[in-house]
């Protein structure tokens, strides 16, 4: 049979015909023609539009072209698809049944494990008995889904079988009992409603699922999904004597690790406890775990238990006692009281029994309770852990040194295409092929490791743009081809996307294609713009020195390599270095950032960078004039403040944070991004830049192009940042890098950073953030004041939850910043009644208790005024109260 009557019968004839014009054909015959069919689906079907290729042969009836593909592939082929496709014209088990196809219970089992959601594509198989329905965690999956009310479920299968794995398999994603009842639309039944119906209804048996919900509880699922388990036990609403027939098994789940599940736990154990109470010394062994929980209401009501089985039997003392220190572990002050008061019921008076159990408790417990808790246990507070900061000293900037042969240079340049998070090695890793690249092409057998591993990078660099520069320059060393050329090829698209001109590492790429144009014609020079140390920058005598190595070997300095170095010039100290002269662009362009006065031009962005070098920065018309119109950072300094409001939606139901950062001179159509100082040839304008990246390696690269002045860094850092954004490798930590070097003073859109970070939903960026407030306010470099304002911004904006500053302050406190930390919170105490934020009672809390700790009391006035008037009660009202009356005692 031809191709071309195959082809013919797909495209000119409906699903149904084309069926029985396949059928009649024999399979060795339309075997052939596979991968004509596969490219007719391709062009035409795959994603339900007319792609590409030849419109003569556009098909009549899509799912034609279907029906061709089964009639031709393999399920290997299939497969091979990403999704195996099914005809909605003509029933699939007709499809088999018409072909005579051997494979249905492999599509059967691939189908189901692929995607539950597929799994009603794959019913008819097995229900026409083409294949057998698979028994794996997918078809159970498949009911978590919406696929039950679709593919026929047998419920004699469901209800004899089926049921009870429900209580076996987690499932995870939107596959998942959790997932299915929270989401399930209206008048839609839940599946914890519809299992409840059917024992209500005698059709599966109360007890075996009241144990089932609890044989799920005893496997640890992850929170989210054990919470249905939880949930569907209580709907069960057990009866007292089905309570304490499973008594032993809620004590069980007092261990578990999830923290919900214990409260649920405790609960019925308290029930159990109540109707038939519960051997004392048994129970106090099984409270253990609750009495060490993370969740205050469950501890405490560990501790009535506690109470309860002594009140039964008061030979338990010494256990009663051992169990309830334990609670003094909890982080909250109520909870430890709780304790407290319940050791000395226990005690009736009898220190001696008190003090071997507390005495390793006395400087765990919170200040306030310190005393107390010492004399109990017989001994002397000891000062507290925050009663002075800890004294750091400013980093120490570390030299950064070149490699310093090939074989070194090569070895590090294939480690950092493989992990390119540390910009300094990334730095050093191109400057290694600037030294020794020309001598590493006189051996191809040396760089054949290089040549293969950067073309697969340079295909699929994973998202990180420094990855994709790192790839084009080893390909580009390899192949001995130019950068750009490379650059255009289609298939480098993911990469050629992220080194455009919208990112930083446009500059990165530029810099790396002046190098190897340079390395291709047999140069081996270092980088102009090679960090001198990990301040990041780089010593104006070194950057001469490097500039003279050029004149000496008759080369030209790159624009964007010299333009980045003097992005990075260390010029706090003005004057000219021994042997620098006026004699061309680049050594004038490094006199003017090192505060001379001298001819400027004609170079753009060479003069823009220079500028930026200069201290004190003021504008000079002269530079701002090359580009033709005022750019900010272009011979004009930029002014930038942060601007914190709460958003509310239309409805009222939600609201978010809105962060801007104004910039004056204002650029129209410049979009909140930020900007770099590297011109498009055709137009000399600078080009914008919409993010420093998606990649922790990209940002971190990002992070060293003005290591002097990081404010345009901190503005991107501010807008870049997604408030509620959890990460497994969180991207925007490292915008908080430049405060683990050595630099200049934290400036106030800094602390805005710092303040912001503090209180974002992931919280491998909130820890990170309070270390750097505590690192930079112990080291001098932040200071208190803007650290105060910048928290106030976005406290009172109310869009963002107290407690995660309160958090956060607490960490620093640990970190031995408990001064800063009590002068901060006491100078953002000062706004009005109305405007006090929701949930500061917590922070009143800690406020109180590094003021306990340091044996101090709130002094500042307007911090005792806005105490008195904070309005509300609770905490707020209780802590307000106890920090007046600090005051007072302390006047």
């Amino acid at each position: 049979m031809s191709e071309q009557k195959l082809i013919s019968i797909v495209t000119k004839q409906k699903a149904r015909r084309a069926l029985e014009s396949l059928a009649a054909i024999p399979h060795t015959d339309r075997r052939p023609h596979a991968k004509a069919v596969a490219k007719l689906y391709s062009d035409h079907v795959l994603f339900g539009f007319e792609q590409r290729g030849d419109k003569a042969t556009k098909p009549r009836d899509r799912d034609a072209v279907i029906v061709g593909l089964y009639a031709t592939a393999t399920l290997s082929e299939l497969k091979k698809l990403g999704f195996v496709p099914m005809p909605a014209s003509v029933p699939i088990q007709d499809v088999f049944r018409g072909l005579e196809l051997d494979f249905a219970q492999g599509l059967v089992d691939h189908l189901v494990e692929q995607n539950p959601h597929a799994i009603g594509n794959a019913a008819p198989l097995w229900q026409d008995g083409f294949a057998l329905r698979p028994e794996s965690d997918g078809i159970i999956l498949g009911y978590y889904g919406i696929w039950h009310e679709r593919w026929g479920v047998d419920e004699e299968v469901l209800l004899s079988k089926d049921v009870w794995r429900f209580f076996e398999v987690e499932g995870g994603g939107e596959f998942s009992l959790a997932n299915h009842d929270k989401f399930a639309k209206q008048g839609t039944p839940t599946w914890s409603d519809r299992l409840i119906g059917y024992a209500e209804a005698g059709k599966l048996d109360r007890q075996r699922l009241l144990d089932a919900s609890l044989d799920a509880l005893e496997r640890d699922f992850g929170q989210y999904r054990a919470g249905w388990y939880s949930r569907f036990h209580t709907a069960l609403a057990p009866t007292n004597e089905e309570i304490a027939a499973r008594a032993d098994r809620y004590l069980g789940l007092l261990s578990s690790s999830v923290p919900p599940t214990v409260s649920f736990a405790l609960k019925f154990v308290q029930a159990a406890d109540k109707s038939s109470p519960l051997e004392p010394a048994k129970l106090l062994t099984s409270l253990e775990p609750a009495l060490q929980a993370r969740s205050k209401g469950s501890v405490l009501a560990a501790l009535k238990l506690v109470d309860r089985a002594y009140a039964r039997d008061q030979k338990t003392r010494s256990e009663a006692l051992k169990a309830v220190t334990q609670a003094l572990v909890s982080e909250d002050a109520g909870v430890q009281k709780a304790a407290l008061d319940l050791i000395e019921r226990l005690s009736d008076g009898n220190e001696s029994s008190e003090q071997p159990f507390l005495a390793d408790y006395v400087d765990l417990v919170v200040p306030s309770l310190r005393n107390r808790i010492a004399g109990m246990a017989g001994r002397t507070a000891q000062p507290g852990a925050h009663v002075a900061a800890v004294p750091v000293e400013p980093l120490q900037a570390v030299a950064i040194s070149p490699v310093e042969n090939a074989d070194e240079a090569l070895s590090l340049f294939l480690s950092v295409l493989e992990t390119p998070r540390d910009p300094f090695d990334v730095e050093r890793a191109a400057d290694s092929i600037s030294r020794f690249g020309a001598e590493l092409r006189g051996n191809p057998t040396l760089l054949s490791p290089l040549k293969k591993r950067a073309g697969q990078l340079w295909a699929r660099p994973g998202g990180v743009g420094v990855r994709a520069v790192l790839a084009l320059t080893g390909r580009g060393l390899c192949e001995g081809q130019p950068l750009a050329a490379l650059a255009r090829e289609e298939d480098g698209r993911e990469s050629a996307s992220l080194v455009d001109e919208s990112g930083l590492q446009s500059l990165h790429l530029a810099r790396n294609s002046e190098m190897l144009d340079r390395v291709l014609a047999g140069g081996s020079l270092p980088l102009l713009s090679l960090p001198g140390d990990t301040s990041g920058a780089i010593k104006a005598a070194d950057l001469l020195d490097r500039l003279q190595r050029y004149a000496a070997a008759g080369a030209s300095p790159g624009t964007a390599d010299l333009s980045l170095a003097l992005m990075r010039l260390n010029a706090e100290t003005p004057g000219s270095p021994a042997g620098l002269s006026m004699a061309s662009e680049p050594e004038r362009a490094l006199a003017y950032a090192l505060g001379q006065d001298v001819d400027i031009g004609p170079t753009p962005e060479l003069w823009a960078a220079a500028w930026c070098a200069r201290r004190p920065v003021r504008e000079d018309s002269r530079v701002a004039g090359l580009f033709g119109k005022t750019y900010p950072e272009c011979g004009v300094p930029a002014k930038m403040t942060l601007d914190v409001v709460r958003k509310d939606s239309k409805c009222g139901a939600y609201f978010w944070v809105d962060v801007t950062v104004p910039i004056a001179p204002a650029v129209e159509g410049e979009g909140g991004g930020l900007r770099s100082l590297f011109s498009r040839k055709e137009s000399k304008t600078p080009i914008m830049l919409r993010r420093c990246g998606s990649s922790f390696a990209d940002v971190a690269w990002a992070s060293l192009s003005r290591p002097g002045a990081p404010d345009l860094l901190f503005r991107q850092a501010l807008l870049h940042q997604d408030v509620w954004q959890k990460l497994t490798d969180n991207h925007t930590r490292a915008y908080l890098e430049p405060f683990f070097r050595p630099g200049p003073d934290v400036s106030p859109l800094g602390a805005g950073v710092l303040a912001y970070y503090m209180a974002v939903e992931d919280k491998s960026v909130t820890s990170l953030a309070a270390e750097a407030a505590a690192e930079t306010l112990n080291n001098g470099r932040l200071a208190i004041g803007d650290f105060a304002d910048a928290i106030k911004a976005f406290l009172l904006s109310g869009a963002l939850p107290t407690t995660r500053w309160t958090k956060g302050f607490a960490a620093m406190a640990e970190a031995g910043a408990a001064r800063h930390v009590r002068e901060t919170i006491g100078l953002i105490l000062d706004f009005a009644p109305e405007e006090c934020p929701r949930d500061l009672g917590g922070m009143l809390e800690l406020y109180y208790e590094l003021h306990v700790d340091a044996g101090t009391a709130p002094e500042r006035p307007e911090t005792l005024s806005c105490l008195a008037s904070l309005p509300g009660g609770g905490k707020t009202a209780k802590f307000s109260k106890k920090l007046l009356m600090l005051a007072k005692e302390a006047a």
